[in-house]
């Protein structure tokens, strides 16, 4: 699966955003043909997205807006063709927050929630919390463990 980058990423990051982006693929069988655009974004941003999208008043680490329903709609694109699966759009000043809350480093955590947010592009949602959080902890172990 492809990354474009729109906005503020350094090679390093993107590195291991395309390397997170790539177990997910593998894990989900996704084409790699296929890709989602990352929009950095700044607070103002953020919390205009999230309130016109979703009728929450606050900024947030990350957005996703997928174009397809679920995983099964997506296996079932041509993989030979490029299909775009949606956007995210990532308020880094948040992610830099949470690293420092949760004692990870700022790429760990950036990895972190890249997988959540192409969890919810691939149909994932917090109506069901238990199987998004338990797919997102064995993703991240392989991620972060090569386990």
């Amino acid at each position: 699966m492809k990354i474009y980058f729109n906005g503020y990423f350094f090679s390093y990051e993107k590195e291991k955003l395309v390397q997170a982006s790539l177990v997910f693929s593998e894990w989900f069988k996704i084409s790699n043909n296929f890709y989602f655009t990352i929009h950095s974004v700044n607070e103002q941003k953020s919390k205009s997205l999230n309130n016109k999208n979703f009728q929450k008043n606050n900024p947030t680490d990350v957005l996703s807006f997928p174009l397809y329903k679920n995983l099964s709609r997506i296996l079932d694109l041509n993989r030979d063709h490029e299909e775009d699966l949606g956007d995210m759009f990532i308020n880094r000043k948040i992610v830099k927050k949470h690293a420092q809350i949760y004692e990870k480093s700022f790429v760990d955590e950036l990895q972190f929630i890249i997988i959540h947010g192409l969890l919810h592009l691939v149909g994932y949602s917090h109506e069901d919390e238990k199987e998004l959080r338990k797919t997102e902890d064995k993703l991240m172990e392989v991620i972060w463990n090569g386990s």
